[in-house]
C-alpha cells in the first residue's frame, strides 16, 4: 500500500474537511474534489475489468462488498494508486477506470483515507 503524507490542510488544491484536519487523514469528500467523479453502477457489466489498484479481498480471503462504482480520470486512477490502497479497474475497450467505493451511507466527509496530514 503506498501511503504518503502532506503538510497543510489541503490535498491537491482541495481543503480537507474539520474532520479529516481533527484525525489528521484526508477524508474521502477531499480525496473526489481532486478529480471528476460519475457514479455509474451498470457499467461494470460491460466487458473485462482489470483491477490496477488496491485489493478485491481482506486478509482473511473474503470479498470485500463494493457499494458504487464511479468512473474516474487517468488522473484519478493515479492519485488513486499512488496515495491510497483504493480498489481501481480499468476497462481496456471502454478506456475507463472505476473506482470501487467499499463503504455505504456516511458522508464521504467522515471517511477517511489512509493519506496522513502533518503538522506543518
Amino acid at each position: 500500500m503506498a501511503i504518503s503524507s502532506i503538510y497543510g490542510n489541503c490535498f491537491l488544491g482541495n481543503k480537507v474537511s474539520d474532520y479529516g484536519i481533527q484525525n489528521h487523514r484526508v477524508d474521502y469528500g477531499t480525496l473526489s474534489k481532486a478529480f471528476n467523479l460519475v457514479l455509474n453502477n451498470s457499467i461494470i457489466g460491460f466487458g473485462e475489468w482489470d483491477l490496477v489498484s488496491g485489493h478485491e479481498y481482506d486478509s482473511e480471503g473474503n470479498p470485500y462488498d463494493i457499494f458504487q462504482y464511479f468512473i474516474i480520470s487517468e488522473f484519478g486512477a493515479e492519485i488513486l494508486r499512488e496515495y491510497t490502497d483504493e480498489i481501481v479497474y480499468y476497462n481496456d475497450e471502454l478506456g475507463v477506470y472505476l473506482w470501487g467505493i467499499t463503504h455505504y451511507g456516511t458522508s464521504w466527509d467522515y471517511v477517511l483515507t489512509d493519506i496522513e496530514i502533518m503538522e506543518e
